[in-house]
């Protein structure tokens, strides 16, 4: 028996991916707990409470977000064990719910892994949002000495993930070239302070936009870009709000159909499914315009194609 866990610490992994995400509650019981980690300890007012499960609520009561990021940890796992066998191990870590970063990274540590490539599950990158995850990794790291991290910060322009994109486009071509018809690329917004501060996010996700459309063949004047699900607080995000830019569109320029593609996200989350399904369509269709959404990426091949190369690439 000593034997053979012996040869089966040896034959283990050595080199690990974490893939890094917001997470989601699981259930609804889940949501306190889990807004108040995002509010770094304090619990939600019950008026904030009451709205963020009300859109639990409209999108059946929980995000697919935690299943999704099983299914990419899963094709990512065996796209590299196809291509590069009883190399890496993939797990997932999440920022705020279990499981954590910071506990993904012992276990990964206590298996025996001595190098960690940590992706966010977000393609631009941002100080503000991305690279706390890789402080919480790093956090982690602190008590394993000898482990090399590797941090991955922008991976937004890799070939797979720019064809997943623009393939979508392209073969709405017969509608994106009526004159009716505008294409809104969105990602997150960032409180504006943080771009002021120098955050890269900005021109990432402008840079990430124009590359899809001209991929895609769009002109500059068939398509804008736009920011979404901008947190409530009292500072000023950055816009034009991807809303208020579609309702500007149909009301006063003549577009009867928008085509949303969120290039900031990966997965169908609360962020899709309630801000633009639910939203963004019912702020269109009040003016009698119509929505199309682009898929998103979720566990699609080109996504797993894109974090392979990407993990590769860190080499």
């Amino acid at each position: 028996m000593t034997s053979e866990n012996s040869n089966n610490a040896t034959s283990a992994p050595k080199k690990a991916v974490l893939l890094m995400a917001y997470g989601t509650p699981y259930k609804t019981e889940d949501i306190m707990d889990y807004y108040t980690n995002i509010r770094h300890g304090h619990k939600p007012s019950e008026k904030l409470y009451n709205d963020l499960a009300r859109r639990y609520k409209m999108i059946g009561g929980t995000s697919p977000l935690a299943k999704l990021t099983d299914n990419q940890v899963s094709g990512l796992q065996a796209a590299l064990d196809r291509d590069h066998p009883g190399e890496y191990v993939v797990r997932k870590g999440f920022k705020y719910i279990h499981p954590f970063i910071g506990d993904s990274v012992d276990e990964l540590v206590d298996s025996g892994v001595t190098e960690i490539y940590g992706i966010p599950m977000a393609p631009q990158y941002s100080v503000y949002t991305a690279e706390k995850d890789h402080v919480q990794a790093q956090e982690a790291l602190k008590k394993h000495p000898g482990v090399v991290y590797h941090p991955i910060r922008s991976w937004w322009a890799d070939k797979n993930l720019m064809k997943f994109w623009s393939d979508q486009l392209i073969a709405m071509k017969d509608l994106t070239d009526r004159t009716d018809t505008k294409v809104i690329l969105s990602a997150h917004s960032l409180p504006k302070h943080v771009i002021v501060d120098g955050d890269p996010y900005y021109d990432e996700v402008v840079g990430n936009s124009k590359a899809v459309a001209k991929q895609a063949g769009l002109r500059d004047d068939q398509f804008v870009i736009a920011w979404q699900s901008a947190g409530r607080t009292g500072e000023e995000w950055i816009g034009p709000d991807f809303k208020e830019t579609a309702k500007d569109l149909i009301a006063n320029q003549g577009i009867k159909t928008i085509i949303s593609g969120s290039l900031g996200f990966i997965v169908d989350n609360l962020e899709i499914l309630d801000d633009v399904d639910i939203e963004l369509k019912d702020e269109i269709e009040a003016l009698g315009g119509q929505l199309r959404r682009l898929q998103m990426p979720n566990d699609d091949s080109l996504l797993i194609a894109a974090l392979e190369d990407t993990v590769l690439a860190a080499k």
